[in-house]
């Protein structure tokens, strides 16, 4: 029955079945993982914002959240949730628009998908990459490689986007790489620059974990930071702040994002014709001891 309903385009009215039905009280919030320091902050605060407006709140942890599986999402198309916070949404995904399709609300969070009409908060991260390379430039770095996430992205497409944007060609193709948002990631990258004919003299990292795995690679093949190479990191999660690390970063506002999406939802929830809102937050350079002047 299901598969002939997505055969045919059948899309269940959710605001009519709401004016017969009970709301649940229980909305849902997807992440691709627990594991990067950053997503655990974003959760607190979204939690707490959740159950203070009496909410409960099922954490759905999805780290290939790209392609919609409509078997395994059928407790949300059967309205045992109330709505859905999704912080996994890659450019090509396709279940936040079938969620939306089938009159789930839905709140992107840190991550947009062009062309979908849905409630969207996230930091102005085209805004983050040109102050992640202006504050390079302005240290006199003209060679400057990227350790970016994965390029389906909208947080990679955009920091990218903007470093590249004040850069220039002093951020060349063949020294920007893609991969997870991992410290594995940012060690290998970093050592493969490092270990190369002409390392460079300053690296952006798409995330302070992939900065941190940087960190830690070009420490154990002998660099001094920032004596040797200037590496940058985005978010200023906690552990950026440590002593060990002392990390640069472009902060983020993810406690201002975590309380705007729970409330954009429980807006989206309670009244389902409210305008589509689009929130973007403006970011700040956060100066520790990882970015210098080239030797």
């Amino acid at each position: 029955m299901e598969q002939a309903a997505e055969r045919l385009g059948y899309v269940p009215n959710r605001v009519a079945r709401n004016l017969r039905e009970q709301r649940s009280r229980v909305v849902g919030v997807m992440v691709p993982d627990i594991d990067n320091a950053f997503y655990p902050m974003l959760l607190a605060d979204i939690h707490q914002e959740l159950v203070a407006a009496g909410y409960a709140v099922a954490l759905i942890v999805d780290p290939h959240h790209r392609r919609a599986d409509v078997s395994r999402l059928r407790n949300l198309f059967d309205a045992s949730l109330d709505g859905l916070i999704i912080s996994t949404a890659t450019l090509d995904s396709d279940t936040p628009a079938v969620l939306h399709r089938r009159g789930i609300p839905i709140v992107l969070s840190v991550r947009t998908i062009p062309g979908l009409d849905v409630d969207i908060v996230e930091s102005d991260n085209v805004a983050a990459g040109q102050e992640a390379a202006r504050h390079l430039l302005g240290l006199g770095h003209e060679d400057i490689a990227a350790i970016m996430g994965p390029e389906i992205t909208s947080t990679t497409r955009d920091r990218l986007i903007g470093a590249k944007e004040i850069a220039g060609d002093r951020i060349s193709p063949e020294r920007v790489f893609h991969g997870h948002y991992t410290h594995e990631s940012g060690h290998a990258h970093c050592r493969r620059l490092l270990l190369g004919d002409r390392p460079p003299t300053a690296i952006i990292a798409a995330n302070d974990v992939i900065a941190i795995g940087a960190l830690d690679a070009a420490r154990q093949l002998g660099y001094s930071i920032p004596g040797d190479i200037s590496i940058i990191g985005f978010d200023d999660i906690p552990m950026a702040s440590w002593h060990s690390f002392r990390l640069t970063t472009v902060r983020q506002d993810t406690q201002a994002i975590a309380i705007q999406s729970a409330r954009r939802l429980i807006e989206r929830i309670e009244d389902p014709t409210c305008p589509i809102s689009h929130d973007k937050y403006p970011i700040s350079l956060t100066m520790r001891s990882t970015t210098g002047p080239p030797r």
